[in-house]
């Protein structure tokens, strides 16, 4: 559950714009329902599976992770200002604001970035071209929280890097190949690297392959907590 934390604590949102900003082209989106196939590589073992996301740009993001033979073992919901995640599997439910998960990481966290980045645009408005020699490259920095680099081919992002602050703490993004035969041009294939440089066990690598995608209105966005379940505080180490 901490690996899932990281991924959206490792984001992040820049308020300045910058004329770098203006030779990148973002794929254009309102509603967006899409499966992937999903393999897992961890120290602890490898997982196969699926992961779906339902998603309305800034307001929402649903998503469902199955195992291979379609069991659901995690859901969440993330909204501008919170994020509740079950683990199916455990029995177990995370409340979480986005707030204390920014603070609990030393790193902020937005909604518009999150959905960006699984869509395959760049999370952040203020972007800086730091080598005239290698156009296509690009970073930024809001200190004292970390920094930032994005890779762009043909003007579409192709991957986006991020690290902490002690640079402890690393999440890569590459966009391998974009769907060509969809009114929105979402990543085929992408690949997440989580390092984590105080301890390999928090390392994480996700590959998703897209299985279907649509783009109409999404009427529902299931979400309830059986009562059973536990109910977990996340702690700031």
């Amino acid at each position: 559950m901490k690996k899932i934390l990281l991924i959206f604590a490792l984001i992040l949102l820049f308020n300045n714009q910058s004329n770098a900003q203006k030779t990148i082209q973002n794929v254009n989106w309102k509603y967006c329902t899409a499966k992937y196939d999903c393999d897992i590589q961890s120290p602890q073992g490898d997982l196969s599976g699926n992961v779906t996301f339902r998603m309305q740009k800034d307001s929402i993001v649903w998503f469902s992770v199955s195992a291979i033979m379609g069991i659901q073992i995690l859901k969440g919901i993330i909204t501008k200002d919170s994020a509740h995640l079950i683990d199916i599997y455990n029995q177990k439910y995370y409340p979480l604001s986005l707030a204390d998960l920014s603070s609990m990481q030393e790193l902020p966290a937005d909604l518009s970035a999150i959905q960006a980045l699984i869509v395959g645009n760049t999370p952040t408005n203020s972007l800086i071209q730091y080598d005239s020699t290698k156009p296509n490259e690009y970073i930024g920095a809001t200190p004292p929280y970390l920094s930032f680099g994005l890779t762009t081919t043909n003007n579409l992002v192709s991957s986006s890097r991020f690290s902490d602050k002690g640079k402890m703490k690393k999440l890569k993004i590459s966009y391998l190949e974009r769907i060509t035969d969809k009114e929105v041009a979402l990543p085929n294939q992408m690949e997440w690297e989580i390092q984590d440089m105080k301890s390999d066990l928090n390392s994480l690598r996700l590959k998703l392959s897209l299985k279907t995608a649509r783009f109409d209105s999404i009427p529902s966005y299931p979400f309830s907590v059986p009562n059973d379940y536990e109910r977990v505080s996340i702690q700031k180490n």
